[in-house]
């Protein structure tokens, strides 16, 4: 047994050896104090809420108890006379699977960045160099033009930074992050994770908390288990997430049988024999084996159907380490480890110097309640560190309680239950309401109905036929005069009202108010219920309910995805240890490929990556719908390529499918744009060439024209040359005959001259 006086809150002295914290006795000291504090301690967080979870769930689940309904509705003790269905009314259980049906419903995917020094300096000089291609576009183009060689197909030229930051934040992945998003999805597959987050989700509406626990198994298997918050015991914590607690652990009811096969050798047979005598009359156990010492046959011990509840703890604590930085008489300087209670010697001939190193660490084990043994004790073999700060670890426990105040939870199943008490009883009362209702009747007033007549003679109505009268025409006769004189006052028939009255409207609005303030105190609106669907609310209306729904729910949504990105990320950290071993390697070998774990495997050895978790929801059905409608309009309208949609349509974060939907239909504007602009342009010039090739026809056709008009000119010229050359030459004939014949006239009368003159000679 553990002896160290020194102790803080009753638990063993954090400031011990590391050895000593691996002893049997110091576990099993701080073990036994765990469940101490578990069951008596005023902070614990079962101190009266371990009681308060059952009710929950049976409250949940329609099971409540009926005996505090039978004890207001005053049977004292006896309600077999009373006749009535003491079955709850399924209020609460609706409302809890309405919100569970929400939650898990919502479809996620599991993203991981590496966020260490070196793959942030990658991702930087990746996206600045698409920056750059963006810029140098222009040329790379008239390189194209001159070349003949596409380099903005080669380098993947984008068309703007928008493009290229939707790149980024869309398809760029580093092959270490892509293979530890497969690895961590492996391992939720494994592990059954859809199951655990059902389970975990229902206990954060039911309970307001939820618990996992991700550990690394036999054969380096990563395991994630559920953990029930009923059984669960932690220290005490000031955060709905539990990040400062320094203790977890679980309490689980086991069989004998069971703890030999976690055990094993652990404990000797008269060990397991001594544990059942220390159980006999709890859980449920008998004697009935404990008489005989004889070790028993093939069927194995009587007691091994023996229940035992065991502690399967861990805790956090400091270890710390003391080196001794030695100079020599040369100034070498070495370091050493030292013992814990190490202290340097007096007048060392060597300058010595003391240095401490503190470093987290987590012990574990397992505690057999009400015994003094302990197994699977020591420290952690697989402590969780981020690799950018090994000094610190954690627990082994996801825990989370959205709606947590000083370790004090309150669900909404909680807030629930009074006014589900009062429907129960409103419920009651009108089935008391029915049972004791009567039919409507009269109160007869005989004395008026005598000695009325018939006006026949003398004849008198008997007063059962003066009600038959009434019953069949709805009137009656009376008189309203005694024989003495004396009036009577008020008809004598009046209608008695029975029934059920005016008290099944008032239990019905106790009922209705009751659920109203259900409705209050969880956020649940008729939208989200569909309880009283309306054909008639426009669709905005409905989107608000819904959306004021959602938000009252938000806390335990954001509760669910809190343990799972906790799991994801305790599993990246226990990934990366297991996969740099020999067996790790080969376990999800088969699984993940060779590819994407050397990846890993080279990255953590090369740079130590750190990587960072989002769980990020991926669109329900409401939002693909309104997607859906912008693409449509996107497409009728002519502002959208039909693959550009098809992109678009298989882009799961719904941000960045609007975010690509509005840069293609950028994009396309502007290609649509830069066509017309084309087509305005080619048109132009073809108009410009059609005009040309008019002016030309017309200038061709005046060409042909004037060339036929001087043509004709010249033929005109030529006849008239030709007529005058003609009329020339006839002239000319006519002057040379006109000659000719004035010579020979000259001739003749020259003659004639000569022979007068001759004659006169003579």
């Amino acid at each position: 047994m553990y002896q160290d006086k020194k102790t803080v809150g009753g638990y063993p002295s954090p400031f011990a050896d590391p050895q000593v914290k691996e002893s049997k006795e110091y576990i099993h000291a701080y073990l036994k104090r765990m469940y101490h504090d578990y069951k008596n301690e005023d902070y614990s967080l079962y101190d009266y809420q371990k009681l308060a979870f059952a009710e929950n769930r049976k409250y949940a689940d329609g099971n409540q108890s009926v005996a505090k309904y039978k004890d207001l509705m005053e049977t004292q003790g006896d309600s077999s006379y009373m006749n009535l269905d003491w079955s709850p009314v399924s209020i609460i259980p609706k409302f809890v699977d309405v919100v569970v049906g929400g939650l898990i419903n919502q479809e996620y995917e599991i993203i991981c960045n590496a966020v260490d020094p070196f793959s942030v300096e990658k991702k930087r000089r990746e996206r600045a160099t698409l920056q750059a291609n963006v810029k140098m576009r222009d040329m790379f183009q008239q390189v194209e033009q001159s070349t003949g060689i596409n380099l903005a197909e080669q380098r993947n030229i984008m068309e703007s930074d928008d493009e290229v930051d939707l790149y980024m934040d869309l398809t760029y992945k580093q092959s270490a992050e892509i293979a530890m998003e497969q690895a961590v999805e492996l391992v939720f597959n494994i592990n059954n994770f859809e199951n655990i987050k059902e389970r975990a989700c229902r206990d954060i509406v039911v309970l307001g908390i939820a618990a996992t626990k991700v550990s690394t198994g036999p054969n380096n298997k990563i395991e994630i288990d559920y953990v029930d918050p009923q059984r669960l015991v932690t220290s005490y914590s000031s955060s709905p997430d539990f990040k400062d607690i320094n203790h977890a652990g679980e309490v689980r009811r086991i069989s004998i049988r069971d703890l030999k096969r976690l055990a094993g050798n652990q404990f000797t047979e008269e060990e397991y024999a001594d544990i059942a005598k220390l159980v006999k009359g709890k859980y449920g156990n008998d004697s009935l084996g404990l008489t005989s010492d004889k070790v028993d046959d093939y069927y194995g011990k009587p007691y091994d159907s023996f229940d035992v509840e065991i502690l399967d703890g861990e805790f956090l604590t400091v270890d710390e380490y003391r080196f001794e930085k030695k100079s020599n008489k040369y100034g070498t300087k070495t370091f050493h480890e030292k013992p814990f209670d190490y202290k340097p010697p007096k007048n060392s001939k060597y300058k010595r110097e003391q240095k401490n190193i503190n470093v987290k660490a987590v012990y574990k084990g397992k505690y057999i309640i009400g015994t003094d043994y302990v197994f699977d004790y020591g420290r952690a073999e697989n402590m969780v560190r981020e690799k950018s700060n090994l000094s610190e670890t954690q627990l082994s426990y996801c825990i989370i309680a959205p709606n947590m105040r000083n370790m004090r939870i309150k669900s909404i199943v909680e807030r629930m239950i009074p006014f589900a008490d009062q429907i129960q009883l409103t419920h009651l009362k009108l089935q008391q309401l029915i049972a004791k209702a009567r039919p409507k009747g009269l109160a007869i007033e005989i004395g008026g109905l005598e000695n009325v007549t018939k006006g026949d003679g003398g004849a008198v109505w008997d007063p059962l036929e003066l009600q038959s009268v009434y019953d069949q025409t709805g009137n009656f006769y009376y008189r309203s005069i005694d024989d003495d004189g004396t009036t009577r006052h008020g008809p004598p028939i009046t209608e008695l009202e029975n029934g059920i009255g005016r008290d099944l409207q008032s239990l019905i609005a106790i009922y209705n108010y009751n659920l109203e303030r259900i409705r209050d105190v969880t956020g649940i609106n008729e939208a989200r219920d569909a309880s009283q669907p309306s054909t008639e609310a426009l669709v905005g209306v409905q989107k608000l309910a819904l959306l004021a729904s959602n938000n009252a729910t938000r806390q335990m949504n954001n509760g669910l995805l809190h343990i799972m990105e906790k799991c994801a990320s305790v599993s990246v950290l226990r990934l990366q240890d297991v996969l740099t071993t020999k067996d790790g390697f080969k376990a999800y070998q088969a699984a993940l490929g060779d590819s994407a774990l050397t990846s890993i495997k080279d990255m953590k050895e090369i740079s130590h990556t750190d990587y960072g978790i989002n769980i990020q929801a991926l669109p329900d059905e409401e939002e693909k719908q309104y997607l859906e409608q912008n693409i449509q309009a996107s497409l009728q309208q002519k502002e959208l390529r039909v693959e550009d949609a098809i992109m678009v349509r298989s882009i799961k974060n719904i941000k960045l499918a609007n975010r690509m939907l509005m840069l293609r239909r950028k994009e396309y504007m502007k290609d649509m744009a830069q066509k017309a602009k084309e087509t305005a342009q080619a048109n132009a010039e073809q108009q410009s060439r059609a005009a040309q090739t008019a002016a030309q026809a017309k200038a061709q056709e005046i060409q042909i024209k004037s060339q036929g008009e001087m043509e004709s000119l010249k033929m005109e010229y030529q006849l008239r040359d030709q007529f005058e050359q003609r009329q020339h030459e006839r002239k000319m004939k006519e002057i040379e005959l006109q000659e000719t014949i004035r010579g020979r006239f000259d001739k003749q009368e020259e003659q004639e001259r000569t022979e007068r003159k001759n004659v006169t000679a003579q």
